[in-house]
């Protein structure tokens, strides 16, 4: 398919005059032209291909004439403002100077308010200022105490990573901790007390013996035997080595004394009691 814009623009260019009629009159020849060498074209060309031909002619026809008139076209003149168009309106008002005037106002007034409320508030003398401060006397609020050391020596399940099988009793005597290994990184925890027969305790040991006690005075009982159930508490544990044990002592009678072994409260020297068989491992650190 031919190119026929420069062809048309070309042939559009050498007219003199260039008008309108002109340039019509030789698109109409260039038509005519197209047609006869379509026809004389050997082969004869499809009807499809000479309809193509003849549209793209159209095509660059209306772009040239386009041009062409624009061309033509006298330039429009640009629009001249006239300076005294506007003389006969009214100025424009300036709004936002009132409204800067009246928030400078309405500043200046709450200035002066405050000034006169520090003013009739403010004492009036040293001696006045210190009366006032001997009158608000803060009363001190005391802090409440510390409940959490009580919580952590509660018998409770703790997170514990031990390589001792599952049952060991760890006798923690730095911590004053016992702690019967559980399954799954855990142990139950036991806060202990150290007597003076025990402070050279450690190593690895066994339960061998398991003996329960009244905790208590019975009437008929001799004195030492007496005071040596008060002592050790409702319940022993022996251990495989000379008289250490692990017993419990009454916690209603007071801190526990600087005797025994190992020391738990009657409560949970009780539950570690029934749940702790004869032969069980237990391990001291020092």
């Amino acid at each position: 398919m031919v190119d026929y814009v420069p062809l048309i623009a070309r042939a559009v260019a050498t007219l003199n005059p260039n008008t309108s009629e002109q340039r019509h009159a030789l698109y109409e020849r260039a038509r005519k032209t197209l047609v006869d060498k379509l026809r004389s074209t050997d082969p004869t060309l499809s009807h499809t291909d000479v309809k193509a031909e003849r549209a793209a002619l159209e095509a660059a026809i209306l772009r040239v004439e386009r041009d062409a008139i624009r061309r033509a076209a006298p330039p429009q003149p640009r629009p001249v403002h006239d300076p005294y168009e506007y003389r006969d309106r009214p100025p424009l008002k300036d709004t936002r100077k009132q409204l800067r005037i009246l928030a400078g106002a309405s500043g200046l007034l709450l200035i002066l308010i405050g000034a006169m409320a520090a003013y009739y508030f403010w004492p009036r003398s040293l001696a006045e200022v210190r009366s006032i401060a001997s009158q608000r006397s803060v009363p001190v609020i005391p802090e409440p105490a510390d409940n959490k050391s009580g919580y952590v020596r509660l018998r409770q399940l703790v997170y514990y990573r031990s390589n001792q099988p599952v049952g060991t009793i760890v006798v923690d005597k730095l911590q004053t901790f016992l702690y019967v290994v559980r399954p799954n990184t855990s142990a139950l925890r036991y806060s202990i007390g150290v007597g003076t027969e025990c402070t050279a305790l450690a190593g690895l040991y066994h339960v061998v013996r398991k003996e329960e006690l009244s905790g208590g005075n019975q009437s008929g009982q001799q004195p030492a035997i007496d005071r040596m159930k008060t002592l050790l508490g409702a319940r022993v544990l022996y251990l495989n080595k000379e008289d250490y044990r692990i017993h419990g002592f009454d916690a209603s009678s007071g801190p526990p004394l600087s005797e025994g072994c190992i020391k738990l409260i009657n409560d949970d020297v009780i539950y570690l009691y029934d749940h702790t068989p004869l032969e069980s491992r237990v391990v001291v650190s020092n």
